[in-house]
């Protein structure tokens, strides 16, 4: 396998993936309601945005998705997010945002907005339009000229044809238990109150800081809500050394859970999917590197097996079942095939 075929497999099962994740929260696409995971909107937001500019229509079916449901994306869990991206990732994402923001919802998008511009000026160098999207090969589409440009794009350097969207979205299924942070948002609001319930309904018991680590938030903050939330009696304490750990009586919130109309499936399983896509992003770029770049092939194989490990790890702590993990001590073609077939067993995406 020629490391140019290697990347356009691997760009062809992480979209594959992504367009399973949107579907499952209501993009029109191959149904994800069979995945036995939480969704986690805000890093895959980012990571798909980035990747999505390898497919124009799933980037623009998530520009319809963001303006039906961005009313429940968490702000600073994705600030946080951004913080940690390079520019590339921010001028894709701030410009999907400045689109969300022109269609009025201010309150929501303004201040995301004028960060990702406050983040993407520092970080640029020259600056120069360049097209959005990209062939899988990796070469750019042709720029769109005069009256077709759409112009909340050039405000991050970036040119595409003008945004038409004829068909509204549909709002995130919250029965569907892939969906179970909407549903705790809709009920306990957005922030750490629903963070942390979903935390611990997907955990045996964890402290304060474990969880603003796991879920992107400051850990005061999730201090002082795990305080208010154990005084209602649902959330529960004990002691654990000489710390305490608060934790939740599973079956009664599934319980309760289900008189909501929740599908009636096993309890889905929580995943640091910051950490996934990071891993993922890491070892993207190290393909595309294998492709072009001019770093030796050990470097590149290695950055390579670094994330697989990651991730792997992720889902093992999530309670998976993962195959076995493909060794850097294979020939480099058996190596590419057989991360295909890692994350493509990972991911139910194993056809490409």
């Amino acid at each position: 396998m020629l490391p140019i075929e290697f990347r356009e497999a691997l760009i062809d099962r992480i979209l594959a993936f992504l367009w399973r994740q949107w579907s499952a929260l209501g993009v029109l696409g191959e149904s994800g309601a069979e995945d036995d995971w939480v969704i986690d909107p805000e890093p895959l937001l980012v990571f798909s945005l980035d990747i999505g500019r390898y497919e124009p229509r799933l980037y623009d079916e998530i520009l319809a998705w963001l303006l039906v449901n961005g009313q429940w994306l968490d702000m600073a869990r994705l600030k946080r997010i951004l913080e940690k991206q390079n520019r590339e990732t921010v001028q894709v994402a701030g410009a999907a945002f400045q689109f969300a923001l022109s269609k009025g919802n201010k309150r929501k998008w303004q201040n995301i907005t004028q960060f990702c511009v406050s983040m993407y000026k520092k970080q640029s160098g020259q600056v120069y339009i360049e097209p959005l999207f990209k062939e899988r090969s990796g070469k750019s589409h042709p720029l769109a000229v005069g009256d077709q440009v759409e112009p909340n794009f050039l405000l991050f350097s970036l040119n595409r044809p003008k945004i038409n969207i004829q068909k509204e979205a549909k709002e995130v299924p919250v029965n569907a238990s892939a969906n179970l942070r909407f549903l705790l948002r809709s009920l306990f609001g957005i922030g750490a109150k629903s963070e942390s319930i979903l935390y611990l309904l997907t955990h045996e018991g964890a402290r304060p800081r474990e969880i603003a680590d796991a879920v992107g938030l400051f850990w005061l903050g999730i201090h002082q809500t795990l305080l208010d939330l154990a005084r209602s009696g649902l959330v529960l304490t004990r002691s654990r050394g000489r710390k305490v750990e608060y934790w939740v009586s599973h079956r009664k919130w599934w319980d309760f859970l289900a008189s909501l109309n929740i599908e009636e499936t096993p309890e889905p399983k929580w995943l640091n999917w910051s950490a996934i896509f990071s891993a993922l992003s890491v070892a993207w770029k190290a393909v595309d590197e294998m492709a072009f770049g001019t770093e030796s092939d050990y470097m590149k194989s290695s950055k390579l097996q670094d994330s697989l490990e990651i991730i792997a790890q992720e889902f093992s702590r999530g309670g998976h079942d993962i195959p076995r993990i493909p060794t850097m001590a294979l020939p480099p073609d058996l190596h590419q095939k057989t991360a295909l077939l890692f994350l493509g067993s990972l991911f139910g995406v194993t056809n490409g």
